[in-house]
């Protein structure tokens, strides 16, 4: 069948309904860890196959580069600092997380009829009226802080650190197994349980965030064993939920999109394990190796298979995207995936963290130029001609730093 073909039967699959989507969302996965990104020796075929399957994000950013704050994001359509969540949620947060006076995606979803359901990592909150059940989600199944032990499920921080934080809906469950096998079979079940109505399904896997621990099954004798088989494991979290869709013909009318949460972490991480690829910089901070993130999507009817779309867009912009409300932050960007240009816009972010001594922290991109102010320090890059932020271009333009500061002052 040709492309043309697949593209109108996609569209034909789609017409007088919604679609489902699945929103998945990878933790600390690097810029560099994906074949389709330009990882040298890929263990990551689906996610690659999905890539020519749809659309491939160049310039994609998240809202933070950390976990909770970056979440918060994606789920309200606002940047951080509008959320009430501007840091990790770590054990002395418990009490409090994303502003209740905020909708979330699945909020907007489920007043439109969608069926909605939370698989994975929370990291938005840990009691009461911050549970996900709570904030739109009509069933959750996963662990609600930072990390955790994938073979134990013990927390190991980001919240009640030593104590078990796995959950179905608001009651405690103890699990036997590798947390991202259990959470795909869920995720699996879930897509077959609702193959007659439209869903959400929002799919935070913990992959491949610390502890490095792998399943046997996915480890090979190979340098950063650990490390690949947990890639490898995350790909095939990919594989079988696509396998679930084409099995119960939901395939071609569901969006799916995969993206990272931030870039990999380098400040504490083993050597050789995760990769911002030519990026500088990594999680906890503004450099590009921290905000900028691979994204893959796939939607029937507006993506183009193999297609690669350049212009920037962020972690807000998916709720104006998939909700058609646009917010202080986020518009909706189909027509980016479908191929067309837009004037350029601002990104702005404002960062920091005494827990691994990230100073206060600004950035703004518009167009090709990105100022960078950590500390007393500042920088300007031409992100155009130097993603990797290596050469310093504020003595040259000095008018543009100081219009780019202007700019800055105002967002915040």
């Amino acid at each position: 069948m040709t492309r043309s073909r697949r593209e109108f039967l996609a569209a034909l699959a789609l017409a007088g309904r919604d679609p489902n989507v699945v929103l998945i969302l990878a933790d600390d996965l690097g810029y560099g860890d994906l074949g389709c990104y330009g990882a040298v020796d890929s263990v990551t075929p689906n996610l690659d196959r999905l890539a020519q399957d749809g659309a491939r994000l160049t310039n994609h950013y998240t809202g933070s580069p950390v976990c909770s704050p970056a979440r918060a994001s994606l789920m309200t359509g606002l940047i951080p600092d509008r959320t009430g969540v501007t840091g990790v949620l770590r054990d002395e947060d418990d009490d409090t997380g994303l502003d209740l006076r905020l909708p979330t995606i699945a909020n907007a979803l489920r007043d439109k009829g969608y069926t909605t359901a939370l698989i994975g990592k929370w990291h938005l909150g840990m009691k009461g009226a911050y549970l996900p059940r709570k904030r739109g989600f009509d069933y959750f199944w996963g662990f609600l802080n930072g990390t955790i032990d994938y073979f134990t499920h013990l927390s190991k921080g980001g919240g009640a650190t030593g104590q078990r934080t796995t959950y179905e809906n608001e009651q405690p469950v103890e699990l036997k197994g590798y947390f991202p096998d259990l959470a795909t079979a869920k995720a699996v079940q879930f897509v077959e349980a609702h193959a007659s109505r439209k869903w959400f399904l929002y799919l935070p896997l913990a992959l491949p965030h610390t502890p490095l621990q792998a399943a046997e099954r996915w480890k090979k004798p190979e340098p950063n064993a650990e490390y690949r088989g947990m890639l490898r494991s995350l790909d095939n979290n990919i594989g079988e939920l696509r396998a679930a869709l084409e099995r119960t013909r939901q395939w071609d009318r569901t969006v799916l999109i995969f993206l990272s949460d931030h870039g990999w972490v380098k400040k504490r991480a083993p050597a050789g394990a995760g990769s911002n690829g030519p990026l500088r910089g990594g999680k906890y901070e503004l450099y590009e190796g921290g905000i900028r993130v691979p994204c893959i999507v796939r939607w029937p009817g507006v993506t183009k298979p193999a297609s690669t779309v350049n212009t920037p867009c962020w972690f807000p912009d998916w709720y104006a995207t998939l909700t058609g409300k646009r917010t202080q932050d986020g518009i909706d960007i189909k027509n980016l995936l479908r191929g067309s240009q837009s004037a350029a816009r601002e990104f702005y972010w404002r960062f920091e963290d005494s827990a691994v001594k990230t100073p206060l922290s600004f950035a703004l991109r518009q167009g090709k130029w990105k100022l960078l102010k950590v500390g007393a320090e500042k920088w300007l890059f031409d992100l155009e001609q130097d993603p990797a932020e290596q050469r310093d271009l504020s003595a040259q333009q000095p008018t543009i730093v100081a219009d780019l500061e202007r700019r800055l002052a105002g967002r915040f």
